[in-house]
């Protein structure tokens, strides 16, 4: 690969749960910290998503777990220091607010001239957080519009005044490394000069917690135990984060701080070899394989491998059976797998 078609990580913020014991969310730094700690952010549903006791159980439309991972003070936001009014700052789903937030923090942490400039912005489209918890309808059509999953991106361009593509992508589970497998791809095309990749969760929607507890997909005491013989599902765990990219050559030229460079990456379908939410081990395999051909490396040049790890009967096994097959060395030496997803959901 030459060097001109690696892509260059310049900016990096974030707020993630950090548990019971704490007062506030964890900034990128301190996540990094929480984690070699081992920490855990798992606590009881707040009482500002909806009231547990009345919908706790096992039975058909109760929610079957009574823990996660949250992010704290999603009701505070500075509507003044981005433009928006009071009647919109209203009518944006909270997670939406917060990726505005976490993306103007991303790109004041690069550095970069970025107002008015050729930035792109590509997020993940999920923001029906709020539709439990407050009737749209009341902040009239413009309102309810503003609030579509397919305003989600460009909430952010036009708040932080970016003039390059502007994108909201959902893939479910995948959605963030989509937006961010095509700004790259966006990049390479000269389509933009720089991009912003942020996705943002917040677990506000009743509805979504009764449909994973119906298909028994959460964990019984709303822990996830990737990779464990005890694991029984995955616990639904908050989170928002973004990143600034841009070409490695830029940034080297530009003096740049950079964090990391990407060297590849790939996404495909299973297509018809199971059912769309099944996961299919050959497909990971081939995407793996197709990351490494574009970034001109070996797997076995690996020492690590977060994966993803949900915890649950088929996926964890499925997953652990291509990444074997993938980074397999014929010396034995060790590869070191894991997943952030026993720590925060």
């Amino acid at each position: 690969m030459h060097p001109e078609d690696q892509v260059a990580i310049v900016g990096i913020a974030a707020e993630m749960p950090s548990g019971k014991d704490h007062d506030r969310n964890l900034t990128h730094e301190e996540f990094f910290d929480f984690l070699l700690r081992g920490g855990k952010a798992y606590e009881n549903i707040p009482a500002d998503r909806f009231e547990i006791p009345s919908w706790k159980g096992q039975g058909l439309g109760q929610i079957s777990v009574e823990k996660g991972t949250f992010l704290k003070d999603l009701h505070l936001f500075d509507n003044l220091e981005f433009g928006v009014s009071i009647k919109d700052a209203q009518a944006m789903a909270p997670s939406t607010r917060k990726l505005l937030e976490i993306s103007f923090l991303a790109l004041l942490d690069s550095g970069i001239d970025y107002r008015c400039q050729n930035v792109g912005c590509y997020t993940s489209g999920i923001v029906w957080d709020i539709t439990s918890v407050c009737d749209m309808d009341e902040y009239g059509i413009r309102g309810s519009f503003a609030g579509a999953p397919a305003m989600v991106a460009n909430r952010v361009s036009t708040h932080l005044d970016l003039l390059g593509p502007s994108i909201p992508i959902d893939t479910a589970c995948s959605s963030t490394l989509t937006a961010l497998h095509l700004a790259i791809q966006s990049l390479r095309a000269g389509e933009c000069s720089a991009a912003v990749v942020g996705g943002s969760q917040l677990n506000y929607r009743l509805s979504d917690w009764i449909q994973y507890s119906q298909g028994s997909l959460l964990s019984k005491d709303g822990e996830c135990k990737p990779f464990d013989a005890s694991a029984d599902g995955f616990s639904r765990g908050e989170g928002v984060a973004a990143i600034v990219i841009k070409p490695l050559s830029a940034a080297l030229q530009d003096s740049d701080r950079i964090y990391a460079t990407i060297l590849g990456s790939a996404i495909n379908s299973s297509g018809a070899a199971a059912p769309p939410n099944a996961p299919v081990a050959e497909a990971q395999l081939a995407a793996m394989r197709r990351a490494f051909e574009v970034a001109n490396r070996s797997p076995q040049d690996v020492d690590y491998v977060e994966c993803h790890a949900t915890g649950t009967a088929k996926g964890d096994p499925t997953e652990v059976n291509w990444v074997g097959k993938a980074f397999h060395r014929d010396d034995h030496s060790p590869l070191l797998i894991g997943s952030v997803k026993g720590n925060i959901g």
